[in-house]
């Protein structure tokens, strides 16, 4: 840990360096130490010495980052670099240079493609080297060198060699004092000793724990003294518990919230055969449903009310083309192909078999607005995803036309269209890493792509395994890069892929040999989900046998799957227009039914004055078309969650927060962690709440007093 700390600070330390060299113009040395320390890569140089032709110069600064046998993408730079040095000296009637280029240089590839190596060596029997296939795109030496640089840029781009260090990290002039800025709690007059010491504020031992009558104060940094504490980083799967006794803090244990879906809660009834499903990213008990016949809902689950339904309509046909016009006039009939969420929650769309999407603005459950409708592709719209590249809202949507096209989610105007698919697009999925948005996209004659907003066309071409119709999703932490397909043979393959080589690291077991339908699956935790042959399949992402089986009844041979963002709650279709909600016993305390519980509010200066209220978590409505059924399993009492209405200090929203003894998914904020004065008392799972109070420096974060003496402390949630 320390060897790690201090390669991230010798690394800040040479941009520092780096910044001063280019500031005061000692730009030679500020390229030699790029290059011999590897921290940071000079695209504009690069491209200066690509475009004057400066061929040694360009291999030796490239040196300093990667190596022709790295990977593909490496080797790909190499052998274009010195392939146009090779094609410029021919050009030049410069036989001897590129007699020793080729000898020496390109025979390096020749192993690996001898065919090419030999079609190369031909070329120094033509008079004009442009009569040659190989180099038939070859100009002149100027435009040969720019288009070579925009295909460099793809290369550097997408190579993972090069994640960090394409953009120059901004220094403050204090940046010095960087480490204090970084601490959740920074106290004044900070005594920063050394840069290779990591620095942290710690409340003095006297002030970790105060309380009055009047107020409540809670330090959170005693949460793990010592310790920085990153708020995007502060959601995890344990809560910690802390007890005071004789005036220290001791950690006790933690809960834990590791279990997988497999109790059915919920049975929601549609009036038509759901198509797809999206768990809202915030509100993450209301769930989206498309179905086969254009009809979308939203469903409540902890309600159990369907609080929106629209059937099918075209808002604005005289907008729509005449192709969709004589589609619908020949078969009126549509369905939803898929419905997804924005990242944020503010939007959602849906996209149809026949040529349109319509997207919503989403405010709350009883707040939905159209917003636009595009006739996108022709024929189906097969998939759409949102995306945020250069901080614009985009929606990304894919077709059977075999296009993929970006539309600006405020204006609808067109800003991409990628061309490259020999098949009718089936899956989406965009992404961001290390700054470089990108997206990939699958066709149904199981080839895979990476596109980059460039309209240079696809960066990556992959044969997905046994040319399966597949998906791809990233893990929750978005480091690893799952598929699931199924071929036209009936064999699905569930794999992990190797981004950096383009091929499959492993590939799962226990899927069905002879599927009907392309299988669904998603990643959740640390596991991968699978629904294949009448059952969910669960693995372990690191082991490649089937782990378990999830056997919810009822369910299609390949039932469509989805989880919400915490995996509490799991979504699958089954016969008869149902869908049923598995939980966990995590998501069973969410979603039961509680009695009512009277809040106490301190009406302190620091609090509003707002009278006290009784709060009630109303029930589940009785079974019938667009409402859940009530025969689910129930929690007993003691287990089930508290609701309190809190209000804040003046100028603060009231908020309502959800919280239970374990982990509940909070709407608003999350409890960071659980204070016991004395570890020898009992402490109970009925417990009221006597006190609330915030924080006096801090007014979105405050404290809950129990009246088994238990203390919670709540923070923010990363998404507020």
């Amino acid at each position: 840990m320390a060897s790690e700390k201090r390669r991230v600070l010798n690394k800040e330390l040479l941009c520092l360096i780096l910044q001063f060299c280019n500031a005061e113009g000692y730009k030679k040395t500020a390229h030699m130490l790029e290059q011999e320390s590897g921290c940071y890569f000079d695209m504009v140089f690069f491209e200066d010495l690509v475009l004057n032709g400066k061929w040694e110069m360009v291999e030796k600064y490239l040196s300093g980052f990667t190596s022709v046998s790295d990977n593909k993408y490496s080797n790909k730079i190499y052998f274009e670099i010195r392939k146009l040095n090779f094609l410029e000296a021919l050009d030049n009637n410069d036989h001897a240079k590129a007699l020793d280029i080729l000898s020496k240089d390109l025979k390096v590839f020749a192993e690996e493609n001898d065919g090419l190596f030999r079609e190369t060596t031909q070329l120094f029997t033509l008079d004009d080297l442009r009569e040659h296939e190989l180099p038939s795109k070859y100009k002149d030496a100027e435009s040969s060198r720019k288009i070579l640089m925009n295909e460099l840029k793809k290369l550097i781009e997408l190579n993972p060699i090069f994640h960090g260090k394409l953009k120059f990290p901004v220094i403050k002039s204090q940046s010095l004092n960087w480490q204090h800025i970084q601490c959740q709690y920074p106290q004044p007059n900070p005594d920063i000793e050394t840069l290779f010491e990591d620095h942290v504020c710690q409340w003095p031992q006297n002030h970790l724990f105060m309380q009055s009558t009047d107020n409540l104060q809670v330090a959170s940094s005693i949460l793990h003294p010592g310790q920085n504490h990153n708020p995007e980083s502060s959601v995890s799967d344990e809560l910690p518990i802390i007890s005071m006794n004789n005036g220290m803090l001791q950690n006790i244990q933690p809960i834990s919230n590791t279990g997988l879906p497999k109790t059915v809660a919920r049975i929601l009834n549609e009036l038509s055969s759901p198509m797809s499903t999206d768990f809202h990213p915030v509100e993450q008990t209301f769930l989206l449903v498309g179905t086969n016949v254009g009809d979308i809902g939203l469903w409540d689950i902890n309600s159990g009310v369907k609080k929106l339904s629209r059937n099918f309509m075209v808002w604005n046909i005289g907008a729509c083309s005449t192709m969709f016009k004589t589609a619908m006039m020949k078969d009126p009939c549509i369905s939803v192909n898929r419905v997804a969420w924005s990242p944020n929650g503010s939007f959602f769309g849906v996209a149809y078999s026949k040529h349109i999407v319509q997207l919503y603005s989403y405010h709350d459950g009883s707040d939905v607005q159209q917003k636009l409708e595009i006739d996108a592709h022709v024929g189906g719209v097969n998939d759409l995803a949102f995306s945020t590249p250069s901080k614009q809202h985009v929606v990304i949507t894919g077709g059977d036309d075999k296009l993929i096209k970006v539309w600006n989610v405020i204006t609808g105007v067109q800003m991409h269209t990628f061309e490259g698919h020999e098949a009718p697009v089936y899956s989406l999925l965009p992404h961001c890493k290390d700054d470089i948005h990108f997206i990939y996209s699958t066709s149904v004659d199981g080839k895979i792509k990476a596109w980059l907003y460039d309209n240079m066309g696809p960066s990556v071409h992959i044969d997905a395994p046994g040319l399966a119709c597949t998906t791809m999703a990233y893990s929750a932490d978005n480091r690893r890069l799952f598929s699931c397909g199924t071929n036209k043979n009936g064999e699905s393959f569930l794999v992990e892929w190797n981004e950096s080589e383009g091929d499959a690291k492993r590939t799962y077991k226990g899927l069905c040999k002879n599927s009907s339908a392309v299988v669904q699956f998603s990643p959740i935790k640390k596991f991968l989900a699978a629904a294949d042959d009448h059952v969910i399949k669960i693995w372990d992402m690191d082991k490649v046998e089937h782990l378990t089986t999830i056997d919810a009844g009822d369910l299609p041979a390949s039932p469509h799957i989805r989880f919400n963002k915490d995996g509490t709650l799991l979504a699958v279709t089954v016969s008869k227009n149902k869908i049923k909600i598995l939980a966990t016993a995590y998501g069973l305390q969410l979603l039961s039914g509680s009695a009512s519980v009277t809040c106490f509010v301190d009406s302190s200066s620091d609090i509003s004055d707002a009278p006290r209220k009784d709060v009630t978590n109303p029930s589940s409505s009785a079974a019938s078309s667009g409402e859940a059924d009530d025969h689910v399993p129930t929690v007993n009492n003691h287990e089930l969650e508290l609701l309190f209405l809190l209000e804040f200090m003046p100028h603060q929203i009231v908020k309502i927060v959800h919280f239970c003894w374990k982990i509940c998914p909070m709407l608003t904020y999350q409890p960071s962690c659980r204070i016991v004065m004395n570890p020898k008392t009992n402490q109970t799972l009925n417990a009221n709440a006597n006190a609330i109070a915030a924080h006096p420096q801090k007014p979105t974060q405050f404290a809950v007093g129990l009246t088994d003496g238990a203390i919670i402390v709540f923070e923010p949630h990363k998404t507020w």
